[in-house]
């Protein structure tokens, strides 16, 4: 699952089907990049967590084609990235009251509801 937000709003969410090692590329183009152009225009920063899949020279290179601006971040620090913040309070809505879910699309559904509440 990708997302990303800032103060002027939020990206839809994206279920990504399969690893993103090669294809994450496309995960931005397809979803960051429209979402960043409509709200932030070209002031706007990007942030990550340093995963592999996002320091890439393949992704580094994509994002200075972009004249994109990364914020440096410390490695394996989740506490301090905004997101990780995010998902714990979807979490916590989509298994509130023992959630129990019996498909996939069930539980993309329930998260996908509490992501745009």
């Amino acid at each position: 699952m990708c997302a990303a937000f800032g103060f002027n709003g939020k990206v839809g969410l994206a279920f990504l089907d399969d690893r993103q090692n090669s294809k994450y590329i496309n995960t931005l183009e397809n979803h960051l990049m429209p979402f960043a152009e409509n709200i932030g225009g070209g002031n706007w920063e990007y942030q990550h967590d340093n995963a592999p899949i996002h320091t890439s020279n393949a992704k580094k290179n994509y994002l200075n084609s972009k004249n994109i601006t990364v914020l440096e971040w410390p490695p394996m620090s989740p506490d301090l990235n905004p997101i990780e913040n995010v998902w714990c309070i979807i979490s916590r809505k989509v298994y509130d009251n023992g959630g129990q879910f019996h498909s996939v699309n069930a539980l993309k559904a329930a998260i996908e509801s509490a992501w745009y509440k």
